[in-house]
């Protein structure tokens, strides 16, 4: 029970404009913020409440992450309308909801470390415990990082850029690393310095992850079934099915849904590290060098550890896929083949047939071969077919926004409640090279006599063509 209270503390632990509010001033008197944090365990206790809150964080960022992406396409439903084509806007609810939930997860991992333990519990220090809530303080700074034009590192903070977050990152990092060895650190370190550009560093805990003796290793953010935080991205990508109408870009279609029903009141975990990262980071860095064989090497070193990872029989039968008014049917025939962009050839493989039960891949999938890797003759296309591994594995995860470069602004209410938030900071990041219109990246065209499908435009090809390698 004491463990649940404090959980539900965390929980509730919250700020506006990144301030505190006094939790204190509550009706129960079991659930004051003194008698929580003084109870047995109470650092392990509020663990348990900041783990939860990542589940939280997701629930308000992902589904919207993946739409503001060429991985997905809003038809019709009442997520985000905007970001598809490129309208990113402080004043709308999930892009202020993601501020909040990102700084309120760094709050309660700093609160931990800095309140809980000190005063209240001694005996976690330098425990696990207390290297987890370092881990969570530097994942809410990976993520503010990886997606945000700028964010408050405190309250009422001046916005701080995506290099001082990755920095912040790092160091929250190391510190839970010089506590206790985890693969989780090894591998988010190497994320958050290949995030930062820092090619010997990534490549370095890349290898630390790799030979720490968890090949498949993966980490997962949970959902809660029976007491919630159930999870808003499956209900979009699985639950609604039947509406029809939040659909992936159909090259990708192979993967979707990716976290669909278990069944009962179990819901899809999500994978918030996995072995896959510490390969592709390894690979990007070869490419950086210009060695095209040790990189192809690493692909399909990568590739194989994908062909291992489970899938999982799906039922989508009640999608159909025959679209809503004023749109367009969309492919539902495993006899489809796609081409990435009117230049391409064309793949099969990539479309399934949703008029019966199909497998979907539950942790990484992809559509490259080892036979497609082996044939590669030159670096732009290998970093072209790299970010295509990239995109496929981790699709559904929140994670290509980041790839393409487009980033989301510190929110109006955020603006409001505090002096130190320019105008720049409201602002969201679009890189030159995306697509005019945006919307442009979710387009294709099929033809459904000979079963052609036509994506308008290789993202992939563009990140490789003029954004390049991310250590160059």
């Amino acid at each position: 029970m004491r463990k649940l209270t404090l959980a539900l503390l965390a929980i509730i632990f919250v700020y506006a404009g990144c301030d505190l509010i006094d939790g204190t001033n509550v009706v129960n008197p079991d659930l004051t913020l003194d008698n929580a944090v003084n109870s047995a365990n109470s650092a392990e206790s509020w663990l348990t409440g900041v783990e939860r809150r990542t589940a939280l964080v997701m629930n308000s960022f992902l589904t919207t992450a993946e739409l503001s992406t060429d991985n997905y396409i809003n038809r019709n439903t009442f997520f985000n309308q905007n970001v598809d084509g490129g309208v990113i806007r402080s004043i709308d609810t999930d892009i202020e909801n993601t501020n909040f939930q990102f700084a309120r997860l760094r709050n309660q991992a700093s609160y931990g470390i800095n309140t809980v333990i000190p005063d209240n519990d001694s005996d976690a220090a330098g425990t696990s415990v207390e290297a987890e809530l370092y881990f969570y303080l530097g994942y809410a700074h990976l993520l503010a990082a990886e997606n945000m034009t700028s964010l408050p590192a405190e309250g009422n903070g001046v916005p701080q850029g995506p290099a001082a977050h990755f920095d912040l990152a790092i160091g929250a990092f190391n510190q839970a690393n010089s506590i206790t060895a985890d693969p989780s650190y090894n591998l988010a370190l190497a994320r958050a310095h290949y995030g930062a550009g820092n090619k010997d560093q990534a490549v370095q805990f890349a290898n630390a992850a790799i030979n720490s003796g968890s090949a498949d290793f993966v980490r997962y953010i949970n959902f809660d079934g029976v007491n919630g935080p159930g999870s808003t991205y499956e209900n979009a990508v699985y639950s609604r099915q039947s509406f029809n109408d939040l659909q992936p870009l159909p090259r990708l279609d192979f993967l979707d849904p990716k976290f669909g029903d278990l069944g009962g009141t179990n819901i899809s975990p999500i994978p918030m590290l996995k072995m896959e990262e510490a390969h592709l980071i390894i690979a990007e860095a070869h490419l950086s060098d210009n060695n095209l064989n040790l990189a192809k090497a690493t692909m399909n070193d990568v590739i194989g550890l994908v062909d291992s990872r489970p899938t999982r029989a799906i039922d989508e039968t009640q999608e159909g896929r025959i679209g809503n008014p004023g749109f367009s049917q969309r492919p539902n025939s495993a006899g489809f083949v796609v081409r990435a962009d009117p230049s391409a050839p064309f793949r099969d493989g990539l479309i399934l047939d949703r008029t019966a039960t199909t497998d979907v891949p539950t942790i990484s999938g992809t559509s490259v071969t080892t036979d497609r890797v082996d044939a590669l003759s030159s670096g732009t296309d290998a970093l072209r077919t790299l970010y295509l591994l990239r995109q496929e594995i981790f699709f559904g995860e929140g994670r290509r926004m980041f790839d393409l470069g487009v980033r989301w602004p510190v929110s109006n209410v955020e603006a409001l409640n505090n002096p130190n938030v320019t105008g720049a900071d409201t602002e969201p990041v679009i890189p030159g090279y995306i697509p005019t219109p945006y919307s442009t990246m979710d387009e294709f065209s099929a033809d459904f006599d000979a079963l052609e499908v036509t994506i308008a435009v290789d993202m992939n090809q563009v990140i490789a063509d003029q954004r390049g390698n991310r250590f160059n």
